[in-house]
């Protein structure tokens, strides 16, 4: 690659562009989790929902920009109730042009940089089709462990039902 990709907080300004990342995303990989009513979103509707995140303490969209098309996202959702507002659910994917590169390893360490550094965040999980090798595999070296499996944890249309692992890294803040 001759041009640097950037990794930098998603900006409502960024909807439509998010919106057309999400729905390449969807058509090239099984292995998203996404729910398909996500991706009709309108971009004024995504635009106000990026401006609400922004004002969240505990949630984190990361977007990955290559020649001001973006091309990757690590995303961290997390509740605003109290009892659970510790935990926030990741979710990272490339656009497969852009697989190899390090692109996931370098967005899920950003997460990582964060989540450490933020007072609220103790936990982070999430799921991976056991099928998807290259990202259990960033996610076991990244320090997630495993907490269980759910046998058709998720339905493929082509493949049929697919086995999920269910994964989680605890954060503890050090003190200062």
């Amino acid at each position: 690659m001759s041009e640097e990709v950037t990794l930098r907080a998603v900006k409502p300004a960024d909807a439509a562009a998010l919106l057309k990342l999400l729905r390449q995303l969807d058509q090239e990989t099984p292995f998203l989790l996404a729910d398909a009513t996500d991706l009709d979103s309108s971009v004024s509707a995504e635009a106000a929902q990026l401006q609400q995140l922004s004002h969240t303490a505990n949630n984190l969209l990361l977007v990955a920009e290559f020649d001001g098309q973006l091309v990757g996202m690590a995303r961290v959702a997390a509740s605003l109730a109290p009892e659970i507002q510790h935990i926030g659910e990741v979710g990272v994917a490339v656009l497969h042009e852009f697989w190899g590169y390090g692109l996931g390893t370098a967005l899920l360490e950003e997460v990582l940089t964060w989540a450490q550094a933020n007072p609220l965040i103790r936990r982070l999980e999430l799921t991976v089709q056991e099928r998807n090798q290259r990202a259990y595999r960033l996610y076991q070296k990244l320090n997630f462990q495993i907490e269980g499996r759910s046998e058709r944890g998720f339905y493929d249309t082509q493949d049929g039902f697919q086995t999920v692992i269910h994964m989680a890294r605890l954060i503890d803040h050090q003190s200062k």
